[in-house]
């Protein structure tokens, strides 16, 4: 694994002085997690074009709205989850993420504070991941979205929250509400309860179990304390029944990730139930690479993600 992760991220490593991983319980995973974001955080370039409001939605859930200073025309909006394991983050973890997509893209994003394991099981995230977006598409002539571009986006975590929410409004004949999906890294399939048919090609969680950022201890310590049940799709959308009913879908993985196969399953389940799908994969670099200011090939990650949001909204 050593010899595959590419220059860029060992020239990360070597300014750090060391290999970002979680280590610990969950709770030391969660403070380690806020003092990376931090000082990632401390390098972004402000924004001044970027009006923010944080409102409260319910007692549970709370969200942060990002729009354009001057934009006028009825925008997309992308109900954004925040990543972590269900266990970390926060509204503040991908500001400045938010603020740039919503900069370089005529968009809104609603980013949502949901509750966050240990203290908060499974299924508290996705109930109040699917609350944030009855808000964001009951509010939209508030702060000027288009009705006819809502989708969801989210990173590692987060990113599975934007697939499940997908999957319950499916499930619950509302697909018509949501345009798209972008799931950044996301986890898509609990690793004790990959689908036989599968089970060949999800090597990843063993390939890269100690690698940079995210670890097969990390992974398991997440796991253990949102309580997901194995089989349940609502968590785990691999085993989503709807699949062929999904919007078109942008999936972006890293080669060095636990979750790399995740994602590349995920994106050919799709394919094979005939949605649109665009999948960008990431050679030599880990987890969340870009939150450490770590250029992918093409220069530009965030433009890479609105050429995603291009594709599932122009698809």
């Amino acid at each position: 694994m050593e010899a595959l992760l590419a220059e860029e991220w060992a020239k990360v490593e070597e300014t750090l002085g060391f290999r970002p991983q979680l280590v610990g319980d969950a709770m030391s995973m969660r403070e380690q997690y806020r003092a990376l974001a931090e000082q990632t955080n401390s390098k972004s370039p402000l924004t001044p074009n970027v009006h923010v409001e944080e409102i409260v939605v319910n007692k549970n859930v709370t969200v942060r709205v990002y729009q354009q200073v001057k934009e006028t025309e009825p925008a997309p909006v992308g109900v954004y989850f925040h990543g972590g394991g269900f266990c970390c983050g926060d509204l503040d973890s991908e500001d400045p993420f938010c603020r740039m997509l919503v900069e370089r893209y005529c968009c809104l994003i609603v980013s949502v504070g949901y509750r966050l394991a240990p203290e908060h099981k499974s299924p508290a995230q996705i109930e109040d991941a699917i609350a944030a977006w009855d808000w964001a598409f009951g509010n939209a002539s508030k702060f000027g979205g288009d009705l006819s571009r809502y989708f969801t986006i989210g990173q590692s975590a987060g990113g599975s929250l934007a697939l499940a929410v997908a999957h319950l409004l499916i499930a619950q004949e509302r697909h018509s509400e949501i345009k798209g999906v972008a799931a950044l890294v996301p986890l898509t399939v609990h690793p004790d309860n990959v689908p036989p048919q599968h089970a060949d090609s999800h090597q990843s969680h063993q390939e890269c179990a100690d690698g940079p950022v995210n670890t097969a201890h990390s992974m398991a310590t997440f796991l253990e304390s949102v309580e997901a049940k194995e089989n349940d799709p609502g968590v785990f959308v691999l085993l989503s029944q709807h699949l062929n009913l999904f919007p078109p879908t942008y999936i972006a993985v890293c080669e060095i990730d636990p979750l790399r196969d995740d994602g590349i399953l995920m994106a050919n389940a799709l394919q094979q139930a005939g949605v649109p799908v665009k999948l960008q994969q990431y050679h030599g670099l880990p987890h969340v690479f870009w939150a450490f200011g770590c250029p992918p090939p093409s220069g530009d990650f965030v433009g890479d993600v609105l050429a995603g949001i291009d594709f599932i909204l122009r698809t």
